[in-house]
């Protein structure tokens, strides 16, 4: 059976990952996760529990079998229940196996099929205008169901169900949880028409194994046992039995840490539309797993512009494309990178069933990596702030009936800038194009920009961040990320707040059109999200990152014509800052 081809291109790494590669090998650490040995990596007494249970990932491909036929045979029933549209509700890491799913050609269930990943009033109020609520499939996925963003969105489908007199209401929600979960527990006691168990204790980002096939068995209308087989041909590729670098987990564990120990601290994906979904979940795997301390691999999703002279800085590469489809300026691009002796690792897929064998291919080279840098991969210790931050928040507007309201250091228009901390005395206030020029220019030449909007990035408002972000790279000499927030939160908050302290971080906030109440809370949604801002906001703050926030007191339709604008006449250097 194929599988997917890698190509390992060390490039000027060649050296650090012939010794990371034969560092791997002599410690035996391949038959040692295999064996689910947690002295691979450092752990404190209290989390050994934690650790050992993390690592019965390793045995699912032994055991979804019949849940993943289960998925494919729910999916079926679908249509002749007279359900016309479907809603994927998830924000988390399910979220990107769901929109990898929905971006496939042969996604075809039901009628209609949405993806629902934030928590913006105006975004959630857009989807809703287009449903018919009576024939509508709500799919929630969440791990635990603990998450106020996602549980603040289930209780608000609900309430609207009853509103409307659906007798039946119940009927129209799945729940896709952990065993011994709080949404499982939820969709027992509310009686929804399904509900889908995984095992209990493994990390959201090692249970790619677990959301692809559920999603691809549901959309795709793949065949279950097939997709499980390519996994199982996976799992054998990189067992224990094939040593060195014929086994693919290890050689890619190895170049993953080489680039790291050698300051190639930057992870670039290229990958054409359709997989896009995919590879922002590898980035999230290998840099949650490895940022922790100020250090790690951070994920970059770029475009095939990006000069060679940006990607020398401190950049390894990842090609992702499927087989058969165009590719030629991607595969150009690459060949180039692999000339200029930049790090390349090429990655083909033969079909849509080979995207959960190729994560669960990186799954264990991630984990492997990790054991040579000596972090943890399963733990995420500098997101704590920022969670312990929004529930004071919570609690202040339960009490106080409203946010805190900060000191604006900049207003432009209909646009306000804050900034605190460090960064607000590195700030020039003259104007917002001076507080902008002097933001920049905090800049590393091997670090990133990360722009982070909490509003739901529907198509329209996607492009206009595309050109922002081309624009700011072209000028500033650095990668810049658009990730939307809260979905952030539950995938790169530990590589933005443990990972290389290299980032410059702006946040977009704006004030909805019509907020929605939360049935049973003492907030609305656009209080939520707007506390989830700025608890991640303070967060980085307080841990000496380059951070601003830009508010769109008008709203985001309005807000990001002149937030473009503004970007766009800024002062900047065409070249990045001296280090």
């Amino acid at each position: 059976m194929p599988r997917p081809a890698p190509g390992i291109y060390p490039g000027v790494l060649e050296s650090a990952y012939r010794r990371e590669l034969e560092s791997l090998i002599k410690q035996n650490a391949l038959a040692r996760l295999w064996a689910k040995d947690t002295s691979l990596w450092p752990a404190e007494q209290q989390e050994a529990e934690t650790l050992k249970s993390n690592l019965s990932w390793l045995d699912l491909p032994e055991q979804l079998g019949a849940l993943v036929t289960r998925v494919a045979a729910r999916a079926a029933e679908i249509e002749p229940a007279g359900f016309e549209d479907v809603v994927f509700v998830t924000l988390g890491s399910s979220s990107l196996a769901a929109e990898a799913a929905l971006r496939l050609p042969s996604a075809r269930l039901g009628k209609r099929t949405f993806l629902l990943d934030h928590v913006d009033p105006d975004g959630v109020q857009s989807l809703e205008a287009i449903l018919n609520l009576e024939k509508t499939l709500f799919i929630f996925a969440s791990k635990t169901g603990k998450d106020i963003d996602a549980h603040s969105l289930l209780l608000y489908f609900l309430d609207r169900m009853r509103v409307l007199g659906m007798s039946s209401a119940l009927s129209h929600f799945v729940a896709f949880a952990q065993e011994n979960s709080y949404l499982g527990q939820l969709a027992v006691e509310y009686q929804f028409i399904d509900r889908f168990l995984d095992p209990p204790g493994i990390h959201g980002r090692y249970s790619s194994i677990i959301h692809f096939p559920f999603f691809l068995a549901a959309v795709g209308h793949l065949d279950a046992g097939h997709l499980l087989a390519r996994v199982r041909s996976m799992r054998e590729a990189c067992g224990s039995k094939a040593s060195g670098e014929v086994n693919p987990a290890i050689s890619l564990g190895a170049f993953l840490a080489a680039a790291e120990v050698e300051g190639s601290d930057r992870l670039v994906f290229f990958s054409p539309n359709t997989l896009q979904p995919a590879a922002h979940r590898m980035g999230y795997l290998v840099g949650a797993s490895t940022c922790k301390g100020s250090r790690g691999i951070v994920p970059v999703f770029g475009g095939a512009s990006y000069p060679l002279e940006m990607l020398r800085r401190g950049c390894l590469v990842a090609c992702l494309r499927m087989s058969g489809e165009e590719g030629r300026e991607l595969e150009k691009k690459c060949n180039a990178l692999q000339e200029a002796g930049i790090p390349v690792v090429t990655i083909e897929l033969n079909g849509p069933e080979d995207l959960s064998a190729e994560l669960f291919k990186w799954e264990i080279a991630t984990a492997l990596a990790c054991s040579s840098m000596g972090v943890n991969p399963f733990l995420d210790p500098d997101t704590q702030d920022s969670r312990g931050r929004a529930a004071n928040l919570f609690e202040e507007i339960s009490d106080k009936g409203q946010l805190p309201s900060p000191t604006v250091r900049v207003r432009e228009a209909d646009i306000e800038l804050y900034a605190e901390g460090e960064t607000r005395r590195e700030l020039s206030t003259l104007n917002m194009s001076e507080a902008l020029r002097s933001f920049f220019e905090l800049r590393r030449p091997d670090g990133y920009l990360a722009l982070l909007p909490f509003m739901d990035v529907n198509p329209a408002r996607l492009g206009i961040f595309r050109r922002m972000s081309d624009q700011l790279e072209m000028r500033l000499g650095i990668p810049t990320l658009v990730t939307g927030g809260p979905r952030y939160l539950h995938t790169l908050a530990q590589v933005y707040h443990g990972g290389p302290a290299k980032g410059l971080f702006l946040l977009v906030t704006a004030n909805p059109t019509r907020d929605l109440a939360i049935p049973g809370a003492k907030y609305s949604l656009g209080q939520l999200q707007l506390a989830l801002a700025l608890a991640d906001f303070e967060a980085l703050g307080r841990q000496g990152r380059p951070v601003i926030r830009l508010h769109l007191a008008r709203g985001a339709e309005q807000g990001l014509v002149q937030l473009e604008t503004i970007l766009k006449n800024a002062p900047g250097n065409r070249q990045p800052a001296p280090s």
